[in-house]
């Protein structure tokens, strides 16, 4: 059994105004992720068990297995992409955001594996995150590879596809309390068996329009999962996924005249629209600030 306290620590230099890791790792985008009393967040990214917290200007990290890894956390965390120049784009186009961003200073778009963001957002339709948390979580044991026993506490990775499609479905809803979603995630698991390995981790090379429109060919991938899969793990920063949290903050604040409750199609792709002529090739960026906004406001 491996203990954290004999793991290697590793250090990267990064502004808390760059990377607060609480406004990032908390369930929203990611749900794998869980702090601890001293505020270390535990995740499991990529097969990998990570282990993460701040000391002052730099970020620590303890990995397993593998050991620290510099440049699986940069590329993680997108430190490339610097939120200071971000935020001078966006505050230019809207001073409704500056109030967002300055409360949650520090959140960046994480970049995960396209595969597991896809089938996670798949068990998040009409489902409540702290759910959504726990589904996957079951999930994870029973259907994803043991990565390891860390102070005896089992971590699992991600399902693969090839074990949720082969999973019995009734089975499947009754460990992870997922009801019709179970139906949805297997159909969608099975066919993305019928595509080549690397279709999805391709779609990061062709334009947003693209890529969305083959995601749509998924059956029971809809407007907003295929927008999530794009923002949080194929680097489309344009893409706005629109849920009942972000048609409210568009009618309150930005678009009066969309009185329908409804989310139709065309009233999604019209509040995306308008979030993407506003925000610019960041439209994704300012979503997740004013969603967090109104989440937490609540």
């Amino acid at each position: 059994m491996e203990s954290w306290s004999r793991q290697e620590i590793g250090r990267i230099q990064v502004d808390e105004e760059e990377l607060n890791l609480t406004h990032t790792l908390t369930p929203g985008q990611s749900f794998r992720w869980k702090s601890d009393s001293s505020h270390r967040w535990m995740g499991v990214v990529r097969g990998r068990v990570v282990r993460i917290w701040r000391e002052g200007a730099h970020l620590l990290f303890q990995m397993v297995p593998g050991g620290p890894d510099k440049e699986f956390i940069q590329d993680y965390f997108r430190l490339d992409t610097r939120l200071s120049l971000i935020y001078k784009e966006l505050l230019a186009s809207d001073g409704r955001l500056k109030a967002a961003v300055e409360r949650f200073c520090g959140l960046r778009i994480v970049r995960q594996e396209p595969e597991e963001t896809l089938l996670s957002y798949i068990c998040s339709a009409a489902n409540s995150i702290p759910r959504i948390v726990q589904s996957i979580e079951a999930l994870s044991c029973r259907y994803g590879e043991h990565i390891a026993t860390i102070d005896n506490r089992d971590y699992f990775a991600f399902p693969k596809a090839e074990a949720l499609a082969n999973a019995n479905v009734e089975e499947m809803s009754g460990v992870c309390s997922l009801g019709f979603r179970c139906a949805n995630l297997s159909s969608v698991a099975a066919q993305l068996m019928e595509q080549s390995v690397e279709w999805l981790n391709n779609l990061r090379r062709v334009p947003y329009e693209t890529a969305r429109e083959e995601l749509l060919e998924i059956r029971r991938v809809g407007l907003k999962i295929a927008d999530c899969v794009l923002l949080f793990s194929l680097d489309k920063d344009q893409a706005v996924p629109v849920d009942t949290h972000i048609r409210q903050v568009a009618v309150k604040y930005y678009l009066p005249e969309f009185k329908q409750k409804t989310l139709t199609p065309a009233v999604y792709n019209a509040i995306a629209g308008f979030f993407q002529q506003k925000f610019g090739r960041f439209a994704g960026w300012a979503q997740e600030y004013l969603f967090y906004d109104d989440l937490i406001r609540r």
